[in-house]
């Protein structure tokens, strides 16, 4: 198992998680606040780089926003802030700048938001078509404390322009993947100014206030297309019935051929984002999101958390020669395993280990068959893009054993419930095989290759 005791949220109440989990399903206004720039910073994409410019696509009227600051609204940023961290966190931690007016507390803009998987963001139910908020919540969830790092959420834009840059320059993934990043277009980031000067301080003292705002998936969808993140492939409903296989009888296709056509989807861009770019998200059921046509068919992808979740090559590649100074001092480098790595645990065995036997028990779809389309579609990349050898041996998807990631042992034997000055990352311990190679069976027409079965 990933992880079994206290898997997360430790810091909400009963009725906390009643009010604000996901699974509650109740959409909320959020109340706003304007801090003074002498504590906040903005950045945003090009074309939202003043907040004015933001304000305006997001607020119906953000003049009733700034009544209450009189004629010195100028100098304040504003920003939603979530009940819960206003209550628990903010009011005692800021108290100083609270009563200097510094940090103000305005009213709501009146439109509900419904959590998501993630519990710190937010959809907008009322406007659909505004961004996505992502706030920090000072709640213990899974491996980490859940803030908004004060210099990955000010290169939130930066990272997101480089990549759309990327993406639009690149015919097969603009095109022909047509891949959908979900871009963090802004950001206002609060530095604590007490914290941020004591270097030994618990990181999640450095996390405490700011907001992201995020692109929306629907205006990006062709008409009657719907998108589920990849989690809910697993989820099966009350009367035992998987959604995964709902959608395959809705398709009309045979579970092997549907299951291909999700490979098909998902697996290209993220193979090209690492072969080509030496770069890699985090494709774990809540980033990666499948976007199915009117028949439920999976036709692409869409992607998501970049700040947070984005990593590149350690290793010298001239595709990462130019990369931004903002954007090279705020994502992680990984050895060439190490970004295979991301694949390999967020998606194969995070996610596809557990659909693999649930399309067998309720589509009968053998598990071997699953892992050699799986295994198919990445050939297919490979052969499609045979200049890309030497990238194909370096970022080596095939290797007999993959590390093992385990976050219990981060909460039961290295981290505890400890406060440390550094984010912890997950532990790894053990290996595990490797499915790709070690299932042997093969599919018609598929090439042989590299598929020894592993010991």
């Amino acid at each position: 198992p990933w992880i079994v005791p206290n898997k997360g949220r430790i810091g909400f109440s009963g009725t906390d998680a009643a009010r604000w989990a996901p699974e509650a399903r109740s959409p909320r206004p959020l109340p706003w606040i304007a801090v003074h720039r002498r504590l906040a910073e903005y950045r945003g994409v090009p074309g939202l780089e003043r907040p004015e410019q933001l304000y305006a696509r997001e607020l119906d009227d953000v003049d009733a926003l700034r009544a209450a600051l009189g004629p010195d609204a100028g100098d304040y940023l504003l920003l939603p802030v979530h009940p819960w961290q206003w209550d628990e966190t903010i009011l005692p931690l800021f108290a100083p700048w609270i009563a200097s007016g510094e940090i103000v507390p305005l009213p709501s803009d009146g439109d509900p938001r419904l959590p998501q998987q993630s519990i710190r963001s937010f959809f907008n139910t009322a406007h659909p078509e505004r961004c996505t908020v992502k706030l920090p919540l000072s709640v213990l969830n899974t491996l980490v404390w859940r803030g908004l790092p004060v210099e990955r959420t000010l290169a939130a834009p930066a990272v997101t322009a480089w990549l759309l840059g990327l993406r639009d320059a690149d015919p097969y993934l603009r095109d022909e993947c047509r891949v959908i990043l979900l871009g963090e277009i802004a950001s206002v980031t609060v530095d604590h100014p007490l914290y941020r000067e004591l270097p030994e301080a618990p990181y999640q003292y450095k996390e405490l206030l700011g907001a992201i705002w995020r692109q929306p998936l629907g205006p990006f969808l062709d008409g009657g297309e719907r998108a589920r993140t990849l989690a809910a492939l697993l989820q099966t409903g009350s009367d035992g019935r998987a959604l995964a296989a709902e959608l395959i009888d809705r398709s009309g296709l045979l579970p092997g051929d549907w299951t291909a056509r999700l490979f098909a989807a998902t697996m290209p861009p993220l193979l090209h984002f690492l072969y080509r770019y030496g770069l890699v998200f985090s494709p774990h059921g809540e980033n990666a999101i499948v976007v199915f046509d009117p028949s439920d068919v999976p036709v692409r992808l869409a992607v998501k958390d970049f700040v947070d979740d984005v990593n590149l090559s350690a290793q010298s590649l001239p595709e990462l020669h130019a990369l931004p100074a903002e954007v090279a001092e705020v994502l992680l480098r990984e050895s060439p395993q190490g970004l295979c790595q991301f694949i390999h645990s967020g998606l194969f065995i995070g996610v596809f280990r557990y659909l693999a036997p649930l399309l067998e028990a309720q589509t009968g779809l053998p598990e071997t068959e699953f892992w050699a389309l799986l295994r198919a579609e990445v050939l297919r990349y490979q052969d499609r893009f045979p200049e890309l050898g030497e990238r194909f041996e370096l970022f080596d998807l095939f290797r007999p054993r993959i590390d093992r990631l385990c976050l219990n042992r981060n909460r039961l034997l290295l981290d505890g419930y400890q406060d440390r000055p550094h984010r912890p990352h997950a532990a790894r311990h053990g290996t595990v095989p490797n499915a790709l190679v070690a299932v042997d069976v093969r599919l018609p027409g598929q090439r042989d290759r590299i598929v020894t079965p592993a010991p």
